[in-house]
């Protein structure tokens, strides 16, 4: 399974495309919208609330887009041979499944923290008092959305396929789950329905950590925490049923 990430890594770090889309292309959105956005309030602490509404929407969704696309090379390896050329080798077949989620953890957390990182040495953002629980979200908003893009890939029966469920399913979470939009200006329907979303649940998690000062400890923010793992933990057992299916089809 180890030698499964690194070669994906490997592949990851050669592809000057994928490194511009999951590294380069989140920080031009969220330099774009934090101009446009986080200097609207007539107090700092509206600056504030505005900077980190667009750093935690904006790096959920385009982490749902770039999970998505993980998840589509397992359907690349699938047309390609070399996923049964995988089955062959002794090699467990649950290795397989399992070496893309960490792959894709791996690389989630990268953007993360580089998406962070970038907001704290350009615009400010104050991450430095906040480190743990800041590690903690995002690792387990990684974990979340990673399952994600593994349980598309287990559906999809192509790479197109893949990119039209990713587009369309990242867009109405986004949408509904507080990415583009403000939960508190939305209709008090569309804030209910926002909590079956990741982005709800990993953006309400970061402003626990920058707008509402909880620690680490706090019950609240832990709850965003449980939630996340939750998330993930059922969209990497949906997936891991679907792995098997498709396995048993190539076999």
């Amino acid at each position: 399974m180890i030698k499964l990430v690194r070669k994906d890594l490997k592949l990851f770090f050669g592809n000057k495309q994928d490194m511009l889309l999951t590294f380069i292309l989140p920080i031009i959105f969220i330099t774009l919208f934090s101009f446009v956005f986080g200097k609207m309030g007539n107090t700092e602490e509206d600056n504030l609330g505005g900077l980190v509404h667009v750093v935690a929407g904006t790096s959920v969704m385009m982490l749902l887009f770039s999970v998505a696309g993980i998840g589509g090379s397992l359907i690349d390896e699938k047309q390609e041979g070399m996923l049964k050329k995988l089955l062959c080798s002794p090699m467990p077949p649950n290795h397989i499944h399992y070496g893309k989620m960490v792959y894709a953890i791996i690389i989630s957390i990268a953007q993360l923290i580089i998406m962070f990182v970038y907001a704290w040495l350009v615009f400010g953002l104050d991450i430095m008092h906040h480190l743990p629980s800041l590690a903690l979200m995002i690792l387990v908003t990684a974990y979340a959305c990673s399952g994600f893009g593994i349980l598309l890939a287990s559906f999809a029966k192509s790479r197109q396929q893949v990119q039209g469920y990713s587009t369309i399913v990242v867009l109405v979470m986004s949408a509904m789950g507080g990415s583009m939009i403000p939960i508190f200006i939305m209709p008090e329907m569309m804030q209910k329905i926002a909590v079956v979303s990741v982005n709800y649940w990993g953006i309400q998690g970061f402003h626990d950590i920058f707008l509402r000062y909880l620690p680490i400890t706090d019950i609240t923010f832990l709850s965003k925490v449980f939630v996340l793992i939750g998330i993930g933990t059922l969209l990497n057992f949906i997936a891991l049923l679907m792995f098997k299916k498709n396995i048993l089809k190539i076999v």
